[in-house]
């Protein structure tokens, strides 16, 4: 007599992203916090560097835009990823966008064209590491989401 001590597969078993998903979400919307607070803060004294300001605002969205990928991307489907991706550039401009136009109502701000730039640039290039990262470690109709 043979027994078989392996549970049986379920059909609809979670992947272990969509165990993560309030995590993620709260690790998003923490950063989008952040990113408001350092832009609503009035500016006292003399402008920062250029190339610093330009560079914080680089590294803001491009991380803005991994944390929001990371929200959507639940599935192993390749097809989704595209999904996630432009889901999470488009809310991260749009986001980038409303914060300089709110800094024409902050004392010391101003809406400039160049940080709006850097915002886009940092979404661009972390939309394209994340579809180069996960589209060459993936086969053929899936991405390896619980990796990471």
């Amino acid at each position: 007599m043979s027994t078989n001590h392996q549970r049986p597969k379920r059909a609809n078993a979670p992947n272990h992203s969509q165990h993560n998903w309030p995590v993620r979400w709260l690790a998003a919307i923490a950063w989008m916090l952040v990113i408001f607070a350092a832009s609503a803060w009035p500016r006292h004294g003399p402008p920062s560097a250029r190339g610093t300001d330009k560079m914080l605002h680089f590294l803001a969205y491009a991380v803005l835009t991994v944390l929001l990928f990371r929200c959507w991307l639940t599935t192993a489907v390749r097809s989704r990823l595209l999904i996630a991706i432009g889901r999470a550039s488009i809310i991260a401009i749009a986001y980038g966008l409303f914060l300089e136009l709110y800094q024409l109502r902050v004392p010391g701000r101003d809406f400039q064209w160049s940080d709006i730039l850097a915002n886009c640039a940092g979404v661009v290039i972390a939309a394209l590491l994340l579809l180069y990262f996960y589209h060459s470690r993936s086969s053929p109709g899936t991405c390896h989401t619980n990796q990471y």
